[in-house]
């Protein structure tokens, strides 16, 4: 976990400029049903406005710069392809807040919400100053950074692998890297920030379906009573958010029992890279997910909105204390969603 200074920031800045993928013309606004726009099979979808590598470690640097020692920026490692796998921390706080985003290198808009997400946690605002002071959140923007410049789900290279199905194997550095900064920082929380392929509608409704909660990456028989407990406070009090909101349509994302996910080895410990000791009294105990519709909609700024607002959330929560004392009684009655692709009835 070597810290970098700014001066080399600015390096990898010139370097990932070098290495920044091609961007594709834009189009017209796809088609749509009523309800929501929805990315076309057939659409070629600019990444103009999405950041890329390179404007990560611009970001990245211009926010530690600014931020007067709030937050500082290092390494885990690097990537199959070369790139710094670049991550965060702001605040001095007890408990550890883990916040990754683009662990799948083509769901676009969660590193600039987590980007703007840490601008807020750098700043004067009171809510921020209070997460400073009570937790310690790491931050890491782009998971994937090689997936990312390549606009593809996997890492690149020495093979294709989804990285959020490899904290069993570790055959990707990427994991390797951010298993050992995991067990360094022994988070308490964690996010991870998606994008969502299908379920259109959620159930019983015409409503577009712009947002998912995953409370259990794993069966809850596989986690402690505190942990499966953490979770559904973590989901409602992002639920509670996005209700105030007003403009998200809520969804439980499908059932699933996945032991290979970054959350669900956070939970459950037990495995480590060739040559580490695994972890078995993991310290995290909750660990959950959202899922938010990808490019197609009509506002860029509305998508990271619907990271951004239930985030900011769970840290106030875990902060002032309020997340031990959420309600969970609403969770068993969230709607799922209609599987099936965007904009087909």
């Amino acid at each position: 976990m070597s810290r970098r200074p700014r001066t080399a920031l600015r390096a990898l800045a010139l370097t990932a400029a070098v290495l920044a993928a091609t961007v594709t013309p834009s189009v017209a606004d796809p088609a749509h049903l009523p309800g929501g726009p929805c990315l076309q099979p057939e659409q070629t979808v600019s990444l103009e406005s999405v950041a890329g590598y390179a404007d990560v470690v611009q970001e990245l640097d211009r926010i530690a710069h600014t931020s007067d020692g709030t937050v500082s920026v290092a390494s885990a490692g690097t990537s199959g392809e070369g790139r710094q796998l670049l991550y965060a921390t702001v605040g001095t706080g007890p408990t550890t807040v883990w916040l990754q985003a683009r662990i799948h290198g083509n769901e676009l808009h969660s590193t600039e919400a987590v980007l703007q997400i840490l601008t807020r946690l750098a700043s004067g605002d009171p809510d921020a100053r209070l997460i400073r002071d009570r937790l310690t959140v790491v931050v890491l923007p782009m998971y994937n950074p090689d997936g990312a410049e390549a606009n593809i789900r996997q890492s690149t290279t020495p093979t294709r692998t989804d990285l959020n199905r490899d904290w069993e194997n570790f055959a990707q550095p990427e994991s390797a890297a951010f298993w050992k900064l995991w067990r360094a920082v022994r988070p308490e929380l964690a996010l991870d920030l998606h994008h969502m392929g299908q379920a259109p509608v959620v159930n019983g409704t015409d409503d577009l379906n712009q947002f998912q909660i995953g409370a259990r990456s794993i069966d809850p028989s596989r986690m402690t009573a505190e942990q499966w407990l953490t979770n559904r406070r973590m989901a409602m009090a992002s639920v509670d958010a996005l209700n105030r909101y007003g403009l998200a349509n809520v969804a439980h994302y499908p059932i699933i029992d996945i032991t290979n996910a970054v959350l669900s080895r956070m939970l459950m410990g037990g495995t480590a890279p060739a040559g580490e000791q695994p972890v078995m009294q993991t310290p995290t105990k909750g660990a959950i997910f959202y899922e938010v519709r990808s490019v197609g909609q009509k506002s860029n700024g509305q998508l990271e909105n619907l990271f951004r607002v239930p985030t900011l959330a769970v840290l106030k929560a875990a902060a002032d204390g309020s997340l031990t004392s959420q309600d969970v009684s609403g969770y068993p009655a969230l709607p799922f969603a209609t599987q099936g692709a965007c904009g087909v009835e």
